[in-house]
């Protein structure tokens, strides 16, 4: 018969979840979550309610403070109007009297009793305060200058002004209503009225709410919170900000933005929005923590501003907080008893399945004893052999069951230098035998007969709960010494194998260093080449160069003969200068020929690049001569590059002859080769542009190539470019090129900026 718990228990956890603890742990804890949700949930529910009649209450609180503020200001924002309908303030005005001034000072300070205004005074057309109500006090307004006020200049134009502003003489807050004041058609002053705001900041300290009042710009302008003023709830644009501090409102006072971290519509109006407050500990330190408001706001017609509550939700929160905090811990308690009935249930069902576990494992155990591979022995107390497995008796291909009650060293001889601390392994506790040896390697043999078998032996203790015994286990050995015997040898050929390669390798090694050196060798020799043939194409030029100063200097050496027979000194002077530039002329181009057509290898320095230009040029100027080109170059360029001056050069007269060249084939009358230079970054780019007909595609993709040529047959070898690409190379830039937009071929020579220290 089925009890009652039996039943509550298969209801409230069913079997399937009883019989697998993992099942039951994810059911537990998903049902845990899903409270812990629905509780959540709950508490954001009844939050949103509590905040939900909050905003209700506030509205209601937030209309009678805009009704009382309104009609608190209203009365005085006529009192103006009968200031400028007093004849006294005419008169005194009018005549300037100190008698009249005076008795009017007295009359201002009575009407400003009377209605609990905070000041009252009279203007003249120029700006000065003629009488004010608080003539008695430090901080009096008579004699002050307010033309620079809006409710002035409004008031003297005839028309009723309104300002809010930070007193200049008093440094208080006040908003101010004023009135012209006629004599006749003519304005001969203003009536101003100043309302104190702070009454209302007084009147509003002590409510469950914080009170603020906002400009028209947002600006705080009265508030509960002294902390809060001149502070704005959003941002405001450098032109707002500029227009306010040109207003001279609040003078040096700083607009800041109030520490507002998040704010978020709340659905009946108003927002949700968390701030950080100053606080103080019992200590008196200062911390700063976050507190969560209702702000709600509601327009002053009358004045143009807004009326702002911050409500806070401390206490909402704070009993959300409580009710969640009970009922989590009630759910936790429910959850924690009906884990206390499972663990008992699940502790009577692994008692019984214990039992039968146990049943199961010595089966289970005698099973695994049997079929392994391994030889198993145990012994007893006095480690004489107590019991052994088949496979003891497989190793030794006879049957042992005479060996039971025999010592181990009936079935198992150790090798004589390991057999010491065997014995002592066998004689020692274990728990204390630290160096004794408990793995070996030996032999199993039995007397009488032939097999003996290679094993190794472990032995340890067994830890039973009445008797002492100990377990051997051996492994055949026989395999594993062959391996290593094979092992053994194939290291032997590695090493031998790898002796006679690397004895290859630094054979062929010495033979690549020798081939390296004789390629380097070769290119030497191509640049050479290369530079050779250039000066090769531009002999004609280079004769007519040095033929024109010849012809000049002979005429000049004949002239001057003549001149000396004639005892003209002075002439055959100027024949002998003459003669001198021109020979100086004639070194400079055979020298810069030399220093183009010389070897060497590439240095990396720093070189002028409007030098290595003007250098090039010169070489190539006689073949611009012969074949008619022009050239155009800059002139001052002023940066410094890392690189070779005779190489640099040697590859700007490569791309300037290759150049002359695509010119000379097009066959067009315009016939131009440019130079232009870029820095980029750290990078100087040349480009280096003809007025040919440009590069095809296949001379674009294999321009660089050894050998590679577009000229005619016997023109060019097809290696300057590929040359100059190398000599690039060597100096860390790069040559590259391109068909320009607006017609002919153009090559780019691109090094690395000189970056002095």
């Amino acid at each position: 018969m089925v009890s009652l718990s039996a039943k509550f228990r298969d209801l409230i956890w069913p079997k399937q979840y009883l019989e697998n603890p993992k099942r039951f742990a994810w059911l537990y804890v998903a049902v845990f979550v899903i409270c812990l949700l629905t509780l959540w949930r709950g508490g954001d529910a009844l939050k949103q309610q509590q905040i939900q009649d909050l905003s209700l209450d506030t509205t209601e609180q937030l209309v009678q403070l805009t009704s009382v503020i309104e009609s608190a200001i209203a009365k005085y924002q006529h009192m103006p109007t009968l200031l400028a309908s007093n004849d006294r303030v005419r008169k005194a005005l009018r005549d300037g009297l100190p008698s009249d001034i005076n008795q009017l000072n007295r009359e201002l300070e009575q009407i400003n009793r009377i209605t609990e205004a905070s000041d009252s005074y009279i203007i003249d057309v120029n700006g000065s305060t003629i009488a004010a109500s608080n003539y008695r006090l430090s901080t009096s307004f008579v004699g002050g200058n307010f033309s620079f006020r809006p409710y002035f200049k409004d008031a003297i134009k005839g028309k009723p002004g309104r300002y809010y502003a930070l007193g200049t003489t008093s440094n208080r807050r006040g908003y101010y209503f004023s009135y012209p004041v006629f004599e006749g058609d003519s304005i001969i002053g203003v009536a101003v009225v100043k309302v104190d705001l702070t009454q209302f900041e007084k009147r509003f300290s002590n409510q469950a709410y914080d009170f603020l009042m906002l400009d028209p710009d947002g600006v705080v302008f009265s508030s509960s919170r002294s902390e809060w003023l001149y502070k704005v709830m959003g941002q405001l644009s450098h032109e707002e900000l500029t227009r306010i501090a040109d207003s001279q409102r609040y003078f040096d006072q700083a607009i800041e933005t109030l520490p507002i971290v998040s704010k978020k519509a709340f659905e009946s109006g108003g927002d949700i929005i968390e701030m950080l407050d100053e606080v103080q500990d019992n200590l008196g330190n200062e911390l700063v923590e976050r507190h969560r408001y209702l702000a709600m706001s509601r327009p002053i017609k009358l004045l143009n501003f807004q009326v702002a509550v911050f409500v806070p939700l401390t206490a909402i929160e704070e009993q959300i907080a409580l009710w969640r905090a009970i009922f989590a811990g009630g759910i936790t308690i429910t959850m924690l008893v009906f884990g206390l009935a499972h663990l008992r249930s699940r502790m009577l069902q692994e008692r019984s399945d214990a039992i039968e576990m146990a049943r199961h494992n010595q089966a289970y155990i005698r099973e695994v004893i049997q079929h392994t591979q391994a030889g198993l022995v145990t012994l007893d107390g006095a480690f004489r052999i107590e019991a052994l497995n088949p496979a003891v008796e497989k190793l030794v291909a006879t049957p042992l069951s005479d060996l039971i009650g025999q010592p181990l060293s009936a079935l198992f001889q150790v090798a004589e230098n390991d057999l010491l601390r065997w014995t002592k392994a066998l004689q020692s506790d274990f728990d204390n035998a630290k160096d004794s040896l408990t793995t070996v390697q030996g032999t199993l043999s039995v007397k009488g007969e032939p097999t003996s078998i290679a094993v190794e032996a472990t032995i340890c203790e067994l830890q039973l709960p009445h008797r002492r015994s100990h377990l051997v286990t051996f492994h055949d050995m026989t395999e594993r010494k062959r391996y290593e015997q094979e092992i053994t040898s194939a290291r032997h050929a590695l090493e031998l194998r790898v002796k006679e390669r690397t004895s290859e390798l630094e054979q062929a090694n010495q033979l690549l260093r020798h081939e390296i050196g004789e390629h380097k060798a070769t290119q030497q020799e191509l640049i050479q080449t290369a530079k050779l043939a250039v000066l090769g194409q531009m002999s004609a030029g280079l004769n007519h160069e040095l033929n024109q100063p010849l012809t000049a200097i002979r005429s000049f050496a004949d002239n001057g003969l003549k001149f000396l027979e004639r005892e003209r000194y002075e002439q055959a002077k100027g024949n002998l200068q003459q003669i001198s530039q021109l020979g100086h002329h004639m070194g400079d181009i055979i020298a810069r020929f030399k220093v183009f057509a010389r070897k060497g290898n590439v240095m990396h320095t720093p070189i002028d690049v409007q030098t290595a230009i003007n250098g090039a040029l010169k070489i190539m100027q006689p073949r611009f001569k012969e074949s008619g080109i022009e050239s155009n170059a800059p002139s001052n360029v002023q940066v410094a590059v890392l690189a070779d001056m005779v190489f640099l050069e040697q590859v700007l007269v490569n791309l300037l002859a290759n150049a002359v060249d695509a010119i000379l084939e097009a066959s067009r009358q315009e016939k131009l080769v440019s130079i232009e230079v870029n820095c980029e970054q750290d990078v100087v780019c040349i480009y280096v542009r003809d007025s040919g007909t440009g590069l095809s595609e296949e001379s674009l993709n294999r321009l660089f190539e050894p050998f590679y040529t577009s000229k005619e047959s016997g023109l060019g070898l097809g290696l300057g470019l590929s040359i100059s690409q190398r000599i690039m190379d060597s100096m860390n830039g790069s040559l590259s090129a391109r068909n320009h937009p607006e017609g002919g071929a153009e090559f780019c020579v691109t090094l690395n900026t000189f970056q002095p220290d």
